[in-house]
């Protein structure tokens, strides 16, 4: 009998520590989802895009919501002579990229894919002058190129403010590390661009009211301008 209760005691001492084990397994509190302070989630961004180069200061939301604030330029001047039957011309180009811009990031899924909508100050402006850069057979006389003139087209968005959507890569601003790089393909609203023509001297014939609205019925479905960004963000708080 005493050996009986003996062996009755060392199992239940042998068992009691499993069913400890047991009972904290059940009793286990499930991890908290991770909080963000309404304070925190604060970045900068280095981006390189078909609109310019520029930084962005960006706000993150919980863990699916980025808000971007920034600016971006690009500037591209050149020169291009061209020969035509009887004169030389040379035409001087200036293209101007770039604006201010707010967008909202919003992620399906976390950290991999998100769907960018926003608007764009658009700076867009692209001139470009031509100039005769020899004599002009005019009849029986040649003109010098100094009589000639010049002709001058400008370009410009006829939306100031142009809305942009985009599919992104990556993340604006990680929650997870301090360095994250984001891939977006996009496309930026401006309407139908507008232009201005303005000639001189002997060329300002070519700059008439009716040119002008050939040239610009011709342009006017380039209504969307593509966009590329890549970008490297810095998460700070």
């Amino acid at each position: 009998m005493k050996k009986t209760v003996a062996f009755l005691l060392a199992a239940v001492l042998i068992a009691l520590p499993a069913l400890q084990v047991s009972g904290q397994d059940k009793d286990t509190v499930q991890p908290l989802k991770k909080q963000y302070s309404a304070l925190g989630l604060w970045g900068i961004g280095l981006k390189g895009t078909t609109d310019g180069v520029g930084f962005e200061v960006i706000k993150g939301f919980g863990s699916r919501l980025n808000i971007r604030l920034g600016y971006s330029f690009l500037k591209i001047p050149f020169t291009y002579p061209i020969a035509m039957e009887g004169i030389s011309v040379t035409a001087t180009a200036n293209l101007k990229f770039g604006g201010a811009n707010l967008f909202l990031d919003f992620y399906p899924v976390r950290n991999v894919i998100h769907l960018t909508a926003g608007v764009m100050q658009n700076g867009m402006k692209h001139s470009v002058s031509v100039t005769p850069t020899s004599e002009f057979p005019y009849g029986d006389i040649m003109v010098p190129a100094s009589e000639m003139g010049t002709v001058e087209a400008v370009i410009t968005p006829k939306l100031k403010f142009s809305p942009y959507v985009a599919l992104g890569f990556g993340n604006t601003l990680s929650r997870e590390h301090r360095v994250s790089f984001n891939f977006e393909m996009g496309a930026l609203y401006h309407g139908a661009p507008q232009l201005d023509l303005a000639g001189t001297k002997m060329l300002s014939p070519m700059a008439s009211e009716n040119n002008e609205q050939v040239i610009m019925t011709a342009i006017a479905q380039y209504q969307w301008y593509p966009m590329i960004s890549m970008q490297l963000s810095f998460r700070i708080i």
